[in-house]
């Protein structure tokens, strides 16, 4: 959900070290809405998943049914 020359303000953000990875949760708001940005660095790479605000619910019912397996 990044443009150019938008800013996004940070409402919570976590930072987790799995591994070889460094992965930023963060939830944030736009102008366009709230949304989840997930981001992953690893091996000097980043990579970043956006989840608008309005896709959590069914977000986290994926990951809750991938992690009960």
């Amino acid at each position: 959900m990044k443009k150019e020359g938008v800013k996004s303000k940070v409402i919570s953000s976590d930072k987790l070290q799995i591994e070889n990875k460094t992965i930023f949760v963060d939830l944030k708001e736009n102008e366009g809405g709230k949304f989840l940005q997930i981001a992953e660095i690893s091996n000097d790479r980043r990579s970043t998943v956006v989840i608008p605000h309005s896709g959590l619910a069914v977000f986290l019912g994926a990951i809750q049914k991938i992690a009960g397996q």
